[in-house]
């Protein structure tokens, strides 16, 4: 008991509260190392599957990230992990099994009540497609955007927020803000002109 007692308490500040008993169980099911990581641009978290008998699955999630969305990262990596142990290392990363696997997750969750209406209704939605991340779904990013509590620095924008032209670093580079075609933004690459795709919420530097 001490050690789901403790486990519960170390996850408290991570976690919405009614979600607390649902994880543990979850991570009880298998040998899993939880890491917290600092924040990265490009991934909110990563699954990696045990290289040998005896090793732990690894999932890390970014320890700047809201309450509920550490909760829907957690379980989109923990779906990688599903995958791996029913299909083994050779399923697609995002392919239907995965899709499959965290949707049912995601539904779950969603009957115990335990995000806020606004973003179960998001998550409806981006279940439909139920691209790789969900960094690409703008409407989903907004909503979880309200449940920040981490102040934004003065100079960190959302790609939409930028007037046009705008030149902005991301990931260390310089890009300067270009059309919108459909859902993103074409934003070119100073250093070599090369275009690139933004989804019109990536947080960028201005």
């Amino acid at each position: 008991m001490k050690k789901l007692y403790d486990l519960r308490t170390n996850l408290t500040p991570f976690l919405p509260e009614k979600s607390l008993d649902e994880v543990v169980i979850l991570l009880q099911k298998y040998p899993i190392h939880l890491g917290l990581m600092a924040p990265r641009s490009r991934v909110f978290g990563d699954y990696r599957a045990p290289q040998k008998n005896g090793e732990f699955h690894k999932i890390t999630v970014n320890g700047d990230l809201n309450k509920y969305a550490f909760l829907m990262t957690f379980l989109h990596e923990y779906a990688h992990l599903l995958v791996f142990v029913e299909h083994g290392p050779r399923a697609q990363s995002h392919g239907n099994e995965w899709k499959t696997a965290f949707r049912q997750q995601l539904r779950r969750f969603i009957q115990l009540e335990i995000f806020p209406e606004d973003i179960s209704s998001a998550l409806q939605n981006y279940m439909i497609k139920m691209p790789a991340s969900t960094a690409t779904d703008p409407r989903l990013m907004r909503v979880l955007e309200r449940y920040n509590t981490r102040k934004r620095p003065e100079n960190e924008l959302t790609v939409e927020q930028l007037p046009p032209k705008a030149r902005f670093k991301y990931n260390g580079e310089l890009f300067e803000k270009g059309e919108r075609l459909r859902k993103n933004y074409t934003c070119i690459r100073l250093s070599d002109g090369a275009k690139f795709r933004f989804s019109p919420v990536a947080k960028v530097t201005l």
